[in-house]
């Protein structure tokens, strides 16, 4: 399974560098200079990566954020309240060995 899946997302990034490669010499065609037909297709790609980031994708990091930081504080919480009952457990052995 894991397999089959590791080949499905290389054959989608060999899919998508074919694409970009194909892009760029397609435009070179046009634009008579390869270095340029780089630059504005990595241009597009640049802007479509920011449309998608903020069209849905900003949302769903601020969400992972979000439970995160739950994580975070809930953890805090449990390692403070562990240290408080450590703290009260001991004072107890401490007294019963006096």
């Amino acid at each position: 399974m894991l397999v089959s899946i590791i080949f499905y997302i290389a054959t989608i990034i060999t899919s998508v560098v074919l694409f970009v490669a194909a892009l760029v010499a397609w435009l070179s065609e046009y634009v008579e200079s390869r270095a340029l037909a780089a630059f504005i297709v990595g241009l597009l790609f640049l802007l479509l990566s920011r449309l998608i980031y903020f069209l849905s994708a900003r949302k769903a990091i601020e969400n992972i954020n979000e439970r995160l930081t739950t994580i975070s504080d809930v953890a805090y919480a449990a390692r403070k309240g562990y240290g408080v009952i450590m703290r009260f457990i001991e004072s107890i052995l401490d007294q019963w060995h006096k």
